[in-house]
């Protein structure tokens, strides 16, 4: 299984690794941050040749990028607009590193000054480098030394950006199978195929695809019952390859490919509705009902029977989801929306099943969603016993994390505040513990 790490944090690192190798250089000592609220970390002046520490400091904040700066635009930066007032408030120098550090290329501007020299881009937030003046290399250091200031001249930022965290109902995607299958295909449609792995007692099979006379699976072939749907050997390709490519044709079949990992390692606790988009959660036989673990203790009803008087049964409501796999920053993501699958007996849908489900989304408040949502992806994740529902885990194909987080800014309004008043709730420099533990939340 091939384990994907979000390109973007990774691309942060490396610009990090950039900032303190060229700081480093100069012969200056790099501190970063371990808490990131809008300083990655700063930088003390040493004084050569002796190597003294001079207690002159400059806040640093990185901001790299993995796309290449073009030679024929100017390198720009749009700040967010808490970060700026953050950064502009109080007495600290802060700067800011934009780079690109798969070549190396990297500016940067003092903050402060660069808004004061140029107050027609505070509006727009924009900075804009001087490919000549502004490069982050060892001819920084003279304007390094006349920006920075004693660590203990009280220095101060306003306050720090306060930003809420809303969870989302995207499920990224951490493992996929390093490589897939394409061989020729020996059926012509998906009739066909599913009607010769149902006579090879596969049904249950479900993560591969036609198209082009082609079929491409996460399977092997030559070690499963998807040999009997293709007409020659099989190539193994990098699942990379489509996993990242910008060809929506190539996009669709790597959706088909992920749709069917899903519903096979889901394979008896859930099934697809009818309109295919939709999985539900299987009743049990005797239809009786199915709870898992929910916060603080509580039990989550994902299945339940409702019966008429005499104990017949008027209808099952099961626990379900819309699926759509999106592609965002180079990480795919499941997006769950959350909905409700109405069956007449655990199986066949109800004739009365968008009555009933436009009845209880009437009814359903925002924390009933957001339940919802986090029940999948507890499911999803393997983390609730499904009992005898349970999925095989040995056919485990794909592998999600946590749900994704939103991040709100929620920063006061007011960029003017005292010394008094930032000198606790920023990035407060002027005492030893500030510096050495990080930013203050």
């Amino acid at each position: 299984m091939s384990k994907y790490a979000p390109r973007t944090r990774q691309i942060e690192r490396q610009g990090i690794a950039l900032i303190a190798t060229v700081f480093t250089a100069l012969g200056h000592n790099w501190n970063e941050n371990q808490v990131d609220v809008g300083i990655d970390g700063w930088v003390e002046l040493v004084k050569k040749p002796k190597r003294k520490a001079t207690g002159r400091i400059v806040l640093v904040q990185s901001k790299a990028t993995g796309v290449p700066f073009r030679p024929d635009a100017p390198v720009t930066y749009v700040c967010r607009e808490e970060d700026l007032r953050y950064w502009l408030n109080g007495n600290a120098p802060v700067i800011l590193v934009r780079s690109h550090p798969a070549s190396g290329e990297a500016y940067w501007v003092s903050v402060k000054d660069y808004f004061a020299a140029h107050p027609e881009q505070r509006a727009a937030r924009k900075i804009i480098f001087d490919r000549d003046s502004d490069r982050f290399d060892k001819d920084m250091d003279e304007a390094l030394w006349q920006l920075a200031r004693p660590r203990h001249d009280g220095l101060y930022l306003g306050p720090p950006p306060v930003r809420e965290m809303l969870l989302s109902n995207l499920l990224p995607i951490t493992r996929v199978p390093e490589v897939f299958y394409a061989a020729p295909a020996d059926v012509r449609t998906y009739f066909q195929a599913r009607g010769r792995l149902r006579e090879a007692d596969a049904r249950s099979l479900r993560a591969w695809g036609l198209a082009s006379d082609t079929i491409f699976t996460f399977h092997d072939p030559a070690a499963t019952a998807i040999e009997c749907l293709c007409a020659g050997p099989a190539d193994a390709i990098a699942t990379e390859e489509w996993a990242q490519s910008d060809d929506s044709v190539v996009q669709r079949q790597f959706v088909q490919l992920l749709n069917g990992a899903l519903e096979e390692q889901t394979w008896p606790a859930a099934r697809r509705g009818k309109d295919h988009d939709t999985l539900y959660i299987a009743a049990p036989e005797d239809l009786s009902s199915v709870e898992v673990p929910g916060r603080s203790s509580q039990m989550r009803t994902i299945v339940k029977t409702y019966r008429r008087d005499d104990g017949s049964v008027r209808y099952v409501r099961h626990l379900a989801l819309d699926r759509r796999f999106r592609r965002y920053d180079d990480v795919w993501y499941l997006e769950i929306v959350p909905t409700y699958f109405f069956s007449l007996d655990g199986y066949w849908q109800s004739k009365f099943a968008a009555k009933q489900l436009s009845g209880i989304k009437r009814i359903e408040r925002h924390r009933d969603v957001r339940r919802h949502v986090e029940t999948w992806s507890w499911i999803l994740r393997g983390e609730v016993d499904l009992g005898g529902m349970a999925p095989d885990p040995n056919r485990r194909l794909l592998e999600f994390g946590p749900l994704a987080d939103v991040e709100l800014d929620n920063s006061p309004e007011d960029e003017m505040a005292s010394p008094e008043e930032t000198a606790d709730s920023g990035f407060n420099v002027g005492s030893d513990e500030a510096i050495d533990n990080g930013k203050a939340a």
